[in-house]
Formats: structure tokens, sequence, C-alpha cells
């Protein structure tokens, strides 16, 4: 029997408590004892920087909140022009340091990639720092804007947040957002608010098998 060992732990400015978990080689971030991702399952994540990099133009700047494992900013980066840039927002400095350490192999260490601008700190603030400039925003950040991981993060998917994510972004620019289940209350405020939206049925798994999750996905009109 292969057991389960603690190999770091970490507080988010809330005090949710983080821990990162390796198993047989694997490595999970758990939050509050529960799984929040693991490097076994992570179609999802990729699956959601596929819908937000669609046909990117030349030179393009895109975000992605939340590091996680790494999956998302590589999959933002395969899609992303050789001149283009990609600002990785993450708040936990452990996470930032896992990604550098033990667990960077698992997405190739996509930190190293010079387009990558790693940004520390709250993903509503790079957000609006960034008025007009981004052709694609991917948040995994929650569970979704209902179940919150963090509820500081409530204002991103407020009606002002909704505007702060469409002035960052460029005309026809895309935001995706993961979430654990169907937000269409959320995709209703997005198309409300200048957007033209719609939901997509995903899985952590390549073989679409195990728990759906659904990655709602905004393109600025």
């Amino acid at each position: 029997m292969k057991f389960r060992t603690k190999i770091g732990t970490a507080s988010s400015p809330d005090g949710t408590k983080l821990e990162l978990v390796e198993h047989d080689g694997d490595h999970e971030i758990t939050v509050d004892g529960q799984s929040l991702m693991s490097s076994r399952k992570h179609e999802s994540e990729e699956e959601l920087a596929r819908l937000a990099c669609v046909d990117l133009p030349p030179k393009a700047k895109v975000l992605i909140g939340g590091l996680g494992i790494g999956f998302t900013l590589r999959a933002a980066l395969d899609l992303l022009p050789e001149n283009g840039q990609a600002l990785q927002v993450e708040l936990v400095p452990e996470i930032v340091e896992w990604n550098r350490g033990p667990i960077g192999h698992h997405a190739g260490n996509p930190l190293d990639d010079p387009r990558v601008l790693l940004v520390k700190g709250d993903v509503t603030n790079a957000i609006k720092r960034n008025h007009g400039a981004l052709s694609a925003i991917m948040l995994d950040i929650d569970n979704g804007p209902t179940p919150l991981v963090s509820n500081r993060n409530s204002r991103l998917y407020s009606v002002p947040g909704v505007h702060a994510i469409r002035h960052a972004l460029k005309p026809g620019g895309r935001v995706a957002i993961w979430c654990a289940q169907d937000e269409p209350w959320f995709v209703e405020r997005l198309r409300t608010h200048g957007f033209e939206a719609e939901s997509h049925k995903t899985h952590a798994r390549p073989n679409r098998k195990g728990t759906p999750y659904f990655i709602l996905v905004g393109r600025k009109l």
C-alpha cells in the first residue's frame, strides 16, 4: 500500500487552509481537506484555456487567475503566439513555490517559459490594471461564482466585477470561468452586460467519465 504524504501547507489571506499531498508520484492540492485539483485529472483545466484562447491575434496578452498545478497556463502557452504574453496571477506564495519545485514537472514547468509574467496578488486588481489590454481571461480560483473557495472573490462575479472584466478585454476577447456546477444565472449576467455567453460541459478526464464540470465562456461584443 502506498501512503499519502503531506508535502507542504499554506493559508490564503482569508484563512483557507491548503495542503500539497503526494501519492504514488501524483500530487493533489486540497482546501480544508477537500480535493481542489490533481495531477491525475486535469482535462477541464486545459479545456478552460482552449475555450478562452480561440484565434488569438499576434502579440496577444492573456491572463490566468489561479496557478494550481499549472495545466491551464501550459495549455494557454501552447495556444499563445511566440510574441504573446501570459500573465499568471497567484495569491498564495506557496503555490508558486510548489510549481517551481515538486509539482512543476507535471505541466512541463510552464513558469519557466519566457512569455510568462508572474503576478503575485489578487486577480481582481490584476484585471483592473489591464484596461483594454487582454485578449483572454481564464479564471480558476473558485468552484464557480456560487460555491466560492474564498468569500473575498464574490466581488469578481458581481456586476462591477463583470464590468471590470469587460473593460480589461479587447473587442472580441473572451473570458472563461471554471465551475464545479452549471451557473445559468451568471451566463445571463454576462449576456446582460455586454457579452455573448454560453456554458460548456466538460470532464476532468479525457474519456469524459466521472463528475462533469462546466466552463462559462463570454465573448466581448
